[in-house]
């Protein structure tokens, strides 16, 4: 039996036992995970220093060795996480609605765990920690297949969680797969896996989705844009672009596209280039743009293109209608912003525009699990089936109904 046949056979066993099992333990598991987290925080930036000692030998992107490294800080923030996840509401069993009959028939709608939920990933080694802890509020079993690059900091939280969850949870609840070829047999487990969510690059998505017998949740591609309108507070919009440029462009809600408005003065569009070329972005920008002596033009591919670097598109519109024509055009449902104090506009904008989080005279950075309150994510759908946006632990259940009679028959 090939591994990832093995895993999912094993996981689907587990999925079967987490259904007796309550929240009190789901709690307590949770707990020893953030607790073991804290107490090995030594031996997991050791592991880690030996991907991030490979990444570099590699010449990975500064940006990706940023999405691989693990500190003290984010060991930390992980833990938290944990705990923030632990301490939400309870979502197994939970009763989201009711109806009752004239007849006194009592129909219940009921939160389910999903089953087995198999999580391919790349570069962050925070999914391991961040997944088994939403798998484990939701009552899922998870398989969890990293990226090679992480391949030493993915044992070590995988194991901290196996250790963690140890007779208190099945056996299998959590499992890592590392072989190569564990991708293509996982996307093969029909029965076994119920569903998969890649995570990672857009080659990566683009086969996931194409091979796969089971179903797919995606986190497709952040191409995210910003339009500032002609009315937007420009020192608020100024410190929005560079918050959501700079502080990670390697994550999927940094910006990668921003328009402006053709009216926007040439003094602030300088001023913004300016700081943002101070902060190490490099600009394209269209024909109509204001030129930095380090500005170079933009091309139809940069319109097209989710950098996760520090490198910014830029181009001029006439309006709001032509901002959300153009993410009509390239955007990926993932996160688009306006910057506008124009009530009709802002409102033409978030009726037009397609994403799962619309971010109205904020950053593009808040799309994430974690600022939403949510704990974690296991990533940010962009495909619409059950779930749009950042998937906290509601996100992996389903519903069901639950239907209470006293002899009730149907005539």
């Amino acid at each position: 039996m090939k591994e990832a046949n093995k895993a999912a056979t094993n996981a689907k066993q587990a999925a079967q036992g987490l259904l007796a099992i309550n929240e009190a333990q789901r709690s307590q598991a949770l707990s020893n995970i953030a607790n073991l987290l804290r107490q090995q925080s030594d031996e997991i930036i050791a592991e880690n220093q030996k991907d991030i000692q490979q990444a570099n030998q590699l010449g990975l992107s500064d940006a990706l060795v940023d999405r691989l490294s693990l500190d003290q800080s984010r060991i930390e923030a992980l833990a938290d996480s944990v705990e923030s996840i632990a301490g939400q509401d309870q979502v197994v069993n939970e009763i989201i609605s009711e109806l009752k009959r004239d007849d006194g028939l009592l129909i219940q709608k009921q939160r389910v765990p999903i089953g087995v939920l198999a999580m391919i990933f790349e570069s962050r080694p925070n999914v391991v920690i961040d997944c088994s802890a939403l798998a484990i509020k939701s009552g899922n079993a998870i398989i969890l297949k990293g990226g090679k690059e992480a391949h030493h900091s993915n044992l070590i939280l995988a194991e901290i969680v196996v250790q963690a969850t140890k007779g208190i949870l099945p056996d299998n609840t959590v499992q890592l797969v590392t072989s190569r070829d564990d991708v293509a047999e996982l996307l093969q487990q029909v029965g076994l896996i119920d569903l998969i969510i890649p995570r990672g690059g857009e080659s990566l998505i683009k086969y996931v989705v194409a091979n796969s017998r089971v179903p797919v949740l995606a986190h497709y591609k952040g191409l995210c844009h910003i339009y500032i309108d002609a009315s937007a507070n420009l020192d608020s919009a100024k410190e929005i672009v560079i918050n959501a440029k700079v502080q990670r462009p390697g994550v999927c809600n940094a910006v990668e596209t921003l328009l402006l408005n053709e009216n926007l003065k040439d003094e602030f569009i300088l001023d913004l280039f300016d700081e943002l070329e101070a902060q190490g972005v490099e600009l394209r920008v269209c024909g109509q743009c204001p030129r930095t002596e380090k500005s170079i033009l933009a091309t139809e591919q940069d319109w097209d293109t989710e950098y996760l670097d520090k490198i910014l598109s830029v181009k001029k519109v006439s309006s709001v209608q032509q901002a959300c024509d153009h993410i009509k055009q390239f955007g990926s449902q993932h996160t688009e912003a306006i910057l506008s104090s124009d009530q009709a506009n802002i409102d033409y904008f978030q009726l037009n525009v397609d994403a799962s989080s619309v971010m109205i005279n904020a950053s593009t950075r808040f799309n994430d699990g974690g600022e939403y309150l949510l704990g974690a994510e296991l990533g940010i759908s962009t495909t619409k089936i059950h779930a749009y946006g950042p998937m906290g632990a509601k996100e992996m259940t389903i519903s069901r109904h639950l239907v209470i009679g006293q002899g009730h028959i149907r005539k």
